[in-house]
């Protein structure tokens, strides 16, 4: 599917089950009543999520992003877990942007549906927990995805997928389900006290990824692939989209034969390396300035300044792959160290560095024109 087909994708789908049961759906209305602030999270242990057909009740326990698997195993393999979404009012659908390394962890497919009400014969997620009265069933759920195939293993080939889901038919308070309930209830005949499943993500570990620590899946907004995560919810009236920022969003990491080590992806959009490059004064006199060049966009940090130097001025066009150092005053002496922190994806390579006194390039400029 193609980005411009998928950023459709769950529009798409909400209008479809309109028309399969002839319901009118009237975006961008104003909430009427219900109070918003969803999480959506990948618990990457979900055994403690599970459901009670007895008494239609959804239980979800706290939530796991990092999973460790201190035995690694070499091959191609999957590990399952569950989308939850907490803190959500009149529920009718919702789609989430996964970010991730396609050749190393990857969403191989989704179950939309992951447990099974036997009292009706029906396959249900929270989406469509709540019982319509008038049919005494779960309604139906239309769903979508766009999931590419896996690249080449070993290529680090950054990749993103889009899912989503919407019950059928016209919406209403009784069956868009709440978590936890509101108080009193709306009906529906059921209970999510603290949480629901939206569906069971199967994530292929693939080759041999044996020692990574921080194999991740991204949960994002729409930066920088839209459109990212949303939830669709009924106001009384229609229904409207709520974005979701990335502070909501839980992304799932994994230790393969390595304890499980988290990574900050909202700050940082994953995924990305972070690589921390040594530079020493090899120039005969003390430097004022330090000045590196890279094949492609990195975001640099000073991890370690020049011993006595004051903290320096960072610029330079960081998107090309450059990053200038300029204290202003002959403070790094030769034989002094200095260590950068560059993130970027794919791994940053470094092509050239000099260092400068008083604006001036000491025995190389990497800036220079190439000599004719």
């Amino acid at each position: 599917m193609s980005l411009l087909r998928s950023s459709f994708l769950l529009a798409a789908v909400v209008a479809l089950a309109a028309v399969f049961a002839g319901g009118t759906i009237v975006p961008g209305v104003a909430p009427s009543h219900a109070v918003q602030n969803p999480t959506i999270s990948l618990d990457m242990l979900p055994s403690g999520n599970t459901y009670d057909e007895a008494t239609n009740t959804m239980t979800v326990g706290a939530s796991e992003n990092c999973l460790t698997s201190a035995t690694a195993n070499p091959a191609t393999h999957t590990h399952a877990a569950h989308l939850v979404i907490r803190d959500v009012e009149d529920l009718v659908g919702w789609q989430v942007r996964l970010n991730y390394v396609g050749d190393r962890m990857r969403p191989q497919v989704v179950n939309f549906n992951p447990f099974t009400d036997n009292t009706t014969g029906q396959a249900i997620s929270f989406l469509n927990l709540p019982i319509d009265s008038s049919l005494a069933l779960h309604r139906d759920v239309t769903t979508a995805g766009s999931i590419p195939p896996a690249p080449p293993d070993g290529s680090d080939t950054a990749q993103t997928a889009l899912i989503g889901a919407t019950y059928n038919g016209g919406p209403n308070s009784e069956v868009s389900a709440d978590t936890p309930l509101k108080s009193p209830p709306d009906g529906g005949a059921y209970d999510a006290a603290n949480g629901g499943v939206l569906g069971s993500v199967i994530l292929q570990v693939v080759g041999n990824e044996s020692g990574q620590p921080s194999l991740f899946m991204n949960l994002d907004d729409n930066d920088p692939n839209p459109p990212g995560s949303s939830t669709v919810i009924f106001t009384g009236t229609g229904t409207t989209a709520v974005d979701m920022a990335p502070s909501a969003l839980g992304d799932g990491f994994h230790g393969e034969g390595s304890t499980c080590v988290p990574l900050d992806c909202v700050t940082t959009n994953c995924p990305f390396d972070t690589t921390n490059h040594t530079f020493t004064n090899d120039t005969p006199l003390a430097a004022s300035g330090l000045h590196v060049r890279f094949d492609r966009a990195v975001t640099p940090r000073l991890v370690q300044n020049a011993p006595g130097c004051p903290a320096p001025v960072m610029s330079g066009d960081n998107a090309a792959g450059k990053v200038d150092l300029d204290w202003g005053t002959l403070c790094a002496d030769n034989g002094e160290t200095v260590i950068i922190e560059i993130k970027s994806w794919p791994k940053a390579v470094e092509t050239c560095s000099h260092w400068s006194i008083l604006g001036v390039a000491a025995l190389k400029d990497c800036d220079a024109p190439p000599l004719r």
